[in-house]
This record gives structure tokens, sequence and C-alpha cells, in this order.
């Protein structure tokens, strides 16, 4: 038995030797191979260290260079139709229209120069598709308050508020779009610019840029953006080249003399109302060649003043406004003597509104060389903004 046991001993301390040999390779084996591939991971490392230092440093990171042109872009559009029907002292009239079509695309060239174009179709008016702004900007609001604007712009001449169909009396009067030269300055809720341009209407022939613009207003927004005022003055020294103007001008290529205008407007918004006030008038009365009121020189005169209130009806967004507009001695640019109205917004969809405007126009006196007549109309409108 003890042999048996001293037997089964050796063979056991065989085993253990042989086991731990073998171990002992196998450990070897495996060191060496991880030696073998570090060497060839480092040989690996220096070729690549090499070919990096033998190509050009990397260009820093921008956002200008990351970002794909089209990301600097952006397009939007209106549509609007309208259908109107108006009872005149002399007869009535009913139409549908393709009132206007605007097709708008901006482009941030980079952080200090901007683009914009504006394309604009109104049925009966433009006759093709014209461009309503084109124009570049150089200035960054962030680093510098002054900017330059040149191009086709609508000049800083009335703010031409309103939340009715038609365009208000004070925009028939004293819009302008000119090519021009802008200077501009943005701080703290204050603006102001200075407009130099070359209009369509020349004093005495003179084909030059002697025409001028100023004006200066001020934003205001209360933190709860419960409470929004808005005001500005504004000058120009040529009122007869608006878009209004121009048109009934005697001879536009020779004017006798050539008359400023001057205008303000205030809007405040507080909670769910809005007041808006305009007044536009020249400066002094026109050579009665240029334009006349009952045979002497007009000194047309325009206005806006409107009411509205914004609320939620069966879940659209809705304003319902009056408003009260009038002229005084611009029978000559066809505008009425005074005008009342009264309209109403829904937003019915996402972007899309339907709205309508009811309007009476009181023409100037019999003595004044009107009709003395009045009229009425409706108007409704689909828009669709995107």
């Amino acid at each position: 038995m003890k042999s048996l046991l001293s037997a089964k001993g050796a063979a056991f301390g065989l085993c253990a030797v042989l086991c731990s040999s073998l171990l002992s390779q196998q450990a070897w084996a495996d060191d060496a191979k991880l030696m073998t591939e570090l060497a060839d991971l480092k040989a690996r490392i220096e070729f690549l260290e090499k070919q990096l230092s033998a190509q050009p440093a990397a260009q820093p990171y921008s956002a200008s260079t990351a970002e794909k042109w089209t990301d600097r872009i952006g397009f939007s559009g209106l549509v609007e139709v309208e259908a109107a029907s108006v009872d005149g002292a002399d007869e009535n009239s009913s139409d549908i229209t393709l009132a206007k079509v605007e097709i708008g695309l901006d482009a941030q060239v980079n952080e200090w120069v901007s683009a914009s174009l504006l394309l604009l179709f109104e049925e009966d008016k433009t006759d093709p598709i014209a461009f309503d702004e084109a124009f570049i900007r150089i200035g960054n609001a962030e680093q510098s308050p002054f900017f330059l604007t040149a191009g086709l712009i609508h000049l800083p001449f009335g703010r031409f508020e309103s939340h009715m169909v038609s365009d208000p009396i004070t925009l028939d009067m004293g819009e302008f779009i000119e090519t021009a030269l802008q200077l501009g300055f943005e701080a703290g809720g204050w603006r102001s610019s200075l407009v130099l341009f070359n209009g369509d209407t020349k004093e005495r022939g003179d084909d030059k840029v002697d025409q001028f613009g100023l004006d200066i207003g001020y934003y205001w927004q209360a933190d709860d953006a419960e409470v929004e005022f808005d005001a500005a003055l504004y000058y120009v020294n040529n009122i007869a080249d608006s878009d209004g103007i121009q048109e009934t001008i005697a001879d536009a290529d020779n004017l006798v003399d050539q008359v400023g205008g001057v205008g303000g407007h205030l809007v405040l918004s507080v909670g769910a109302f809005t007041v808006i006030g305009e007044y536009l008038t020249a400066t002094e009365q026109f050579d009665a060649a240029d334009l006349d009121f009952k045979g002497v020189g007009a000194e047309p005169v325009s206005w806006n003043l409107e009411a509205a209130y914004h609320f939620v009806l069966n879940d659209w967004d809705a304003t319902i406004a009056l408003a009260w507009q009038g002229t005084d001695e611009a029978l000559a640019l066809e505008l009425p003597e005074q005008r009342l109205m009264l309209g109403i917004s829904l937003g019915i969809m996402q972007n899309t509104s339907l709205n309508i405007e009811w309007a009476n126009d009181d023409d100037y006196d019999v003595a004044d060389g009107g009709t003395g007549k009045s009229s009425d109309s409706i108007t409704a409108q689909l828009a669709v903004e995107f």
C-alpha cells in the first residue's frame, strides 16, 4: 500500500513538472508575440508622424467654412387672392384678382455683407413681374451700430402699418421705391439714416443725385412683451418723387420747384390692443404748374388713425380693426377726402388667413372739384405666407 502511494506521488510530481514547463513555454511565446506587435505598432506611429509633418497645417474650424452655402440663403413668399364688390356713385363693379405675389430671397454672404431680393406681381399693376427690392447691406449689428445699404429700397418715409386689406391712404401718397444709398445707425432702440438718390422727377431737367431723405425713430418693448412702442419722424426734400405723386405731376422731367415732405408715425400696443397713427404732408405749396388744387398750388396731406383688438375665436387668432383715413388738397392724386373702414382677420390655418374689409369713401365736394359723392366696397382676401 505504501509503495502504491509513493508511485502515485511520484506520478503526480512528474505531471506537475511537465505542466509547469508547458505553461512557461506558452507564456514565453505569448510575451514574444506581444513584443513583436508593439514593435510593429511603434513603427506605424512613427511612419504616420512623418507623413503628417510633411503636410500643410490644417485650417482652423470656422462656421463659414463648415456650413453649406445653402445654409446662408433664406426664401419667403406671399400669395393674396381677393374678391371685391364696389357700389360706386355712378356704377357698380366686382372682380376676383390675384392681388399680390411676393417672392423673397435673403443671403448672408459673410458676417458683414448680406443681399436681399423681392419680386412682386400685382394683377393689373405690374406686368410682368418686377423687382420691389434688390439691395446689398454692409453691416454687423453685433460689432457696429452703423450700416450701409445700396440698391433698390423702400425709403424710410412712412411706416404704413395697417390691419386692413387695402393699403392705407398714407402709402398711396407717400411711398418711395428708389435706387439709393442709405447710411444708417441702429443701437439701443434708436435708429436713424440718411438716404441719397436721383429720383424720377427732375427740377428743370437736371439729371443728378440731388434728392435726399432723413429719418429718426425709436422702438421699445417691455420685458413681458405686453407693451410695444414704435415712433419715428421723417423728411424728404422732394415729395413729388413719391410713387403716388409723380404720376400726377404735369411734367415730371421739368419740375418748377422741388417741394419737401415731412411725416411721422406712432404705433402702440398694450396687451390685446393696438393703436396706429400716421401723418404725411408737403412742407409748402407746389407750383400750380406742377400740382394744383382749386386753381392754385396744392399742399397735399394724408393721415391714418386705426385701432385694433386681437383675440381668439374658435381657436383662431383673430383681429378686428376700425380705421379713419383722410386727405387734404389731394384731389389730383385721385384719393378720397375721407375713408372709414372696418376689417376682421382670421388665422384659419398655419400661415393662412382670411381677411374681410368694408370701406366707405367720401369724395371731395363739388366746390373743390370733386363729385361730392360716396361709395362703398367689400373685399375678401385669402392670404398665404411661407
